[in-house]
């Protein structure tokens, strides 16, 4: 049995989300079938168990001898006006199972028609002589059609099948073939079919989509487990996933497209070891996912990994992609610029004095128009966000110290570490709390107060002076012109018009002969200052408008040149990239020819490439976060830039 918390809960094999009057349940793995509850699903309570570790039905042991009352992986569906929870039961490491149900008219322990029934034996069950299959780790579905299709199995040739229920009884339908199933997935592992469990389907315009486990569960940190999802058009398959290979398949690895995977490569930076028993919950157009993973802050019983990783509820939403398929993504806020105001005091996060500088703390205060109390967010495509304050990008949010120790303050030292990011989570009440990448621990002040106060990492107290109200600012920006020709003359008598609501910083290509002012607020006139051209032929240049969210338009200038006059341009190479900081793709752009390298942090090469006179779009979205340095050499001139990507 796993232990409850209220954030992050603990819980093994979860369920699909159920929800009863206004709250909501998961079950999973547990002494008398764990049960948790919530009115958020963020915040979470353990419940009641159906059974107990000692009483629980005697038709259990007729078929797993040894059961002892911990039950595993259940799931739950409502139909015919009642809950139906169905439950695995096994012995350890054998294929020695059957699955069972219990039925409850209501999940509200209160509610005096509380009382769960169960269904007795369902016909599902092993080991059966000649039979490859392991009756666990059930998983119900509604089709289209109203037809309830249950997915279960562990391992074994036979892998996952899939069976029609009745809708009525609860159990199996008799028509032949439709027990044990039919088998659709499966998983080789070299000598046997030694993975594959925890298989969930869900329908989706005009297909059934599969997901299980590959990999090995119940070893903390040490897990294996890893989704994989593929596609049908029919609940018995042939299921395939993106690249056409079948997710069944005889002697030989299957396929899988995996959806959700830990980066071995970070270590314990990333959170979600072995992510395992997809589930899915729609409410008010959101797909909820819900899946267990091994978090190192918990405990579990594996000396090997030095008792780390506690199994935890994971909640993340489904996202449909323009080829059909589903991604998880952990992201419950959009990138953009935000405006975070306390729940409880109506005051907004800002930096110390409204003064951004290295090290200033985060303290809430009274809304008013200054920039600095608006953030921006960039998602690294993992859950994980950096924090920039809109009045100075430059500056970044850190938990002080890569412990991530209780200080929030902002630096401008960013180096892409992991006590530079940080999560989210909204409530179903559009409450959100913001804690960093790592630890159990959440953005508030000290207490609850109305008053002025330095925002700290704090334990989770479930209450709203640690819950913040993330108010979105809409940043736009455009210019006058976007061409503009300009007399040979010296001058300054050129200016356009940059329509803003916020901060923009300008800068041009070749500064050696057009100025510009460097910064604007808002709505305002932006003056251009240039040299008088002395060559005969024109001459042109770039002027760069970038706002502090990272929006941009570019001004191209050309300027006449001075008849039969004699070229001063001289032969050196300039070269402009941008946005910086970045998050998917930077544009170079350069004035001559040249070999582009690029190095990291710790001086390795990362990436080369030729850059030809003009503008090069470079994609960087595979870069990992901190600074790279951009080095080109062009006739003999190296020249360097510094790029931070997001």
């Amino acid at each position: 049995m796993v232990n409850g918390q209220n954030w992050p809960a603990g819980i093994h094999d979860p369920s699909s989300i159920v929800k009863c009057d206004d709250t909501y349940w998961v079950f999973g793995t547990g002494n008398g079938i764990y049960s948790i509850y919530s009115k958020d699903l963020v915040t979470w309570q353990p419940g009641p168990t159906p059974y107990t570790k000692t009483i629980y039905p005697s038709w259990i042991n007729s078929y797993v001898k040894a059961f002892d009352g911990n039950f595993w992986a259940p799931d739950i569906i409502y139909m015919n006006e009642q809950y139906y929870l169905y439950y695995s039961c096994s012995e350890w490491g054998t294929m020695t199972s059957t699955i069972g149900c219990v039925t409850n008219k209501t999940l509200n322990p209160d509610d005096p028609e509380y009382e769960w029934k169960d269904l007795g034996f369902l016909g599902i069950w092993s080991y059966q002589p000649g039979l490859a299959l392991n009756a666990i780790d059930p998983s119900l579905m509604r089709g289209p059609d109203g037809k309830i299709w249950m997915v279960y199995g562990s391992f074994n040739e036979e892998g996952i099948v899939v069976t029609e229920i009745d809708s009525l009884s609860g159990k199996p339908k008799t028509y032949a073939g439709n027990l044990p199933g039919t088998s659709i997935a499966n998983s080789w592992t070299g000598s046997w079919y030694g993975e594959g469990e925890g298989a969930s389907m869900i329908y989706r315009d005009g297909f059934y989509y599969l997901f299980y486990n590959k990999g090995g569960c119940c070893a903390g940190i040490a897990s294996t487990y890893y989704i994989v999802m593929g596609k049908s058009t029919n609940p018995r398959g042939p299921f395939l996933d993106k690249t056409g290979k079948a997710l069944r398949i005889t002697g030989q690895p299957s396929g899988g497209t995996i959806v959700l995977k830990h980066d071995n490569s970070r270590g314990t930076d990333d959170r979600y070891f072995g992510p395992g028993h997809f589930g899915l919950y729609s409410e008010n157009g959101v797909d909820y996912v819900t899946f267990h993973y091994y978090d190192p802050n918990g405990y579990y019983p594996n000396p090997a990994v030095n008792n780390q990783g506690g199994p935890t509820l994971g909640l993340a939403k489904l996202v449909w992609e323009a080829d059909g398929w589903p991604s998880i993504s952990r992201d419950f806020l959009n990138e953009g610029i935000y405006t975070l105001k306390n729940i409880l005091s109506d005051k907004v996060v800002d930096v110390e004095l409204q003064h951004v500088d290295e090290g200033e703390y985060l303290y809430q205060y009274a809304a008013d128009s200054s920039y600095t109390q608006k953030w921006l967010f960039t998602s690294q495509g993992t859950g994980e966000f950096t924090i920039q304050n809109y009045a100075n990008p430059d500056f970044f949010v850190e938990a002080g110290g890569t412990d991530n120790s209780s200080i929030l303050r902002v630096t401008s030292n960013y180096t892409g570490s992991v006590n530079q990011k940080f999560r989210t989570v909204t409530s179903t009440d559009g409450k959100t709390i913001i804690y960093p990448s790592t630890k159990d621990v959440i953005w508030g002040p000290f207490a609850a107060t109305s008053s002025d106060a330095r925002i700290s990492l704090q334990l989770h107290k479930n209450q709203d002076f640690q819950r913040w109200n993330v108010i979105p600012f809409n940043e736009n920006l455009s210019v006058s012109e976007t061409k503009i020709t300009l007399e040979f003359t010296a001058g300054s008598d050129k200016s356009i018009l940059v329509e803003s609501n916020g901060l923009w910083d300008a800068s041009v290509l070749y500064d050696s002969w057009l100025q510009v002012e460097s910064s604007g607020i808002q709505n305002d006139t932006l003056t251009i200052a240039f040299d008088e051209n002395t060559n005969a032929n024109d001459r042109r240049n770039r002027i760069y408008i970038t706002s502090h969210g990272g929006n941009s338009e570019i001004i191209t200038v050309t300027q006449l040149g001075k008849p039969s006059a004699v070229s001063d341009i001289g032969d050196s190479v300039q070269i402009h990239i941008f946005p910086n900081p970045a998050n998917r793709e930077v544009i170079i752009e350069s004035t001559g020819t040249g070999i582009l390298t690029i190095y990291n942090q710790t001086g390795q090469v990362t990436q080369e490439i030729k850059i030809n006179h003009g503008s090069t779009n470079l994609d960087i979205s595979n870069f990992r976060s901190g600074i790279y340095f951009f080095r080109m050499i062009s006739k003999n001139e190296t020249i360097t830039k510094k790029i931070i990507k997001n």
